[in-house]
């Protein structure tokens, strides 16, 4: 000990007093309790005295395991008393290195320190948690719904994303069903539903500034009797403009802006007449709305262009993971002599122009432009995940929300090798690798045929 007015004394563990420990349950596991019977305590556990006797600061479980076992005595360093905050913070530390915390115990221990007054700085520090880290538990401490997650055994990743989507019933049931019966899902669901959320909510700001310039705001979805002015002739011929509409549709972009577009809403009533010889797609001239067939359809590729979106996060997120570890993945280098040989235009447009997007892989925070070569010339970097970071930038700048419908054979095998280092396939990302299996199959069939 390093304090120099402790004492070390054997006393009887049944006349040592408790307080509530950071951890929730004490796991007393046979192989403990068996170790503690044949040999005792070995190393000391601290305590101070008060008016009601020895009180154990850090040790609960070997003094509970000593009184499990009916140990006569154990030995105990008697030392001043720690504050209540510190007394948590290094019992924590202590807790991590003999039999680690779960994210409970965790988010508890810090929700303890809180309400004493200490920022979720200051625990980070005192902790050596990431801030974020202790944010994130913080929350989830403060959300019924989540604190039960956590207390069910979900992580605290998991149960955030339920604090984060509290005020959504419906949300929070559909993520508590997908852990239930499809938990390799879950982060692709989040990431689609906040993609959802953020979609939504950026739709509703330009609906209300619209209708407060005094707009009248119509769906433009599987409504072709919303016509863009210029596709419209007036009645009396004359091409129509922007200055005839009656309305905005809202939309996003590929990029996720809003876009405001000026419609002539219900334009057959209002005397005007479609254009011919404008290319319009096969349902801007019908007289009546699109069949279901239509509607279907074009909410499958919206849907499914979001999930895209949603499994690009996740799964530049799972990368980052990948090359943060000490060392690559097996297989790496075949991967990439495959690469070289088969995709090598796909790694020239990346050593010329991805930089920014290898170096993000690779963990590097706001990479720029130089960003790459400067974490190449670091003494301390791995040059092996240096070159394994371009080449998933190659096949990942070659991916699109184009790739889910007019699958290839290079998106196909991109993704069977990262299915293969234990990346979870998203349902439209598993739409490129059942394509690739169907051809496969069809090109044997038609071989034993022949």
């Amino acid at each position: 000990m390093n304090s120099t007015t402790a004492v070390l004394e054997h006393l009887d563990p049944t006349q040592l007093t408790i307080d509530a420990n950071v951890r929730a349950d004490v796991r007393l596991d046979p192989e403990f309790l068996a170790s503690i019977k044949q040999h005792g305590v070995l190393q000391p556990v601290v305590a101070h005295r008060t008016e009601a006797g020895v009180h154990v600061l850090y040790g609960q479980r070997r003094t509970l395991a000593a009184v499990e076992t009916a140990q006569p005595t154990m030995p105990v360093y008697v030392v001043a008393s720690l504050t209540e905050a510190d007394r948590l913070v290094q019992q924590m530390v202590e807790n991590d290195q003999r039999l680690a915390l779960n994210d409970r115990d965790r988010a508890e221990a810090f929700h303890q320190l809180s309400l004493m007054g200490i920022t979720a700085a200051q625990i980070a520090k005192k902790t050596g948690t990431r801030k974020t880290t202790v944010e994130t538990a913080l929350k989830v401490r403060a959300n019924t719904t989540a604190t039960e997650a956590l207390t069910a055994g979900w992580t605290l990743e998991q149960s955030a994303a339920l604090e984060e989507f509290s005020d959504e019933d419906a949300t929070v049931a559909r993520l508590q069903k997908i852990l239930e019966v499809q938990p390799e899902q879950f982060d692709h669901q989040v990431a689609y539903l906040r993609q959802e959320r953020a979609t939504a909510r950026l739709i509703a700001n330009a609906k209300a500034e619209q209708e407060a310039l005094g707009n009248t705001v119509v769906d433009g979805y599987g409504t072709p009797e919303n016509q863009n002015p210029n596709m419209l002739l007036r009645a009396d011929g004359e091409k129509a403009t922007k200055d005839d509409a009656n309305a905005v549709v809202i939309s996003t972009t590929y990029r996720n802006e809003v876009q405001v577009t000026p419609v002539i809403a219900n334009f057959r009533d209002h005397g005007f007449t479609i254009r011919e010889g404008l290319g319009m797609s096969p349902t801007a001239g019908q007289s009546g709305p699109m069949t279901d067939a239509q509607k279907e359809e074009r909410r499958t590729v919206i849907q499914n262009n979001k999930k895209w979106d949603a499994s690009t996060e996740v799964r530049q997120g799972w990368l980052t993971t990948l090359l943060g570890r000490k060392t690559p993945p097996k297989g790496w280098a075949q991967f990439t002599a495959t690469t070289l040989a088969n995709y090598g235009n796909s790694v020239a447009r990346a050593t010329a122009q991805k930089h920014e997007l290898a170096a993000g892989l690779a963990g590097v925070t706001d990479p720029d432009y130089r960003a790459y070569r400067a974490l190449v010339e670091k003494p301390t970097t791995n040059p092996d995940k240096a070159v394994l970071a371009m080449m998933l930038a190659a096949h990942e700048a070659d991916l699109s929300r184009e790739s889910w419908r007019r699958p290839g054979p290079q998106a196909a095998y991109y993704l069977f090798q990262l299915e293969e280092w234990g990346y979870t396939l998203s349902e439209v990302e598993s739409l490129i690798t059942a394509h690739a299996m169907k051809d496969t199959k069809g090109s044997k069939d038609a071989e034993r045929a022949e």
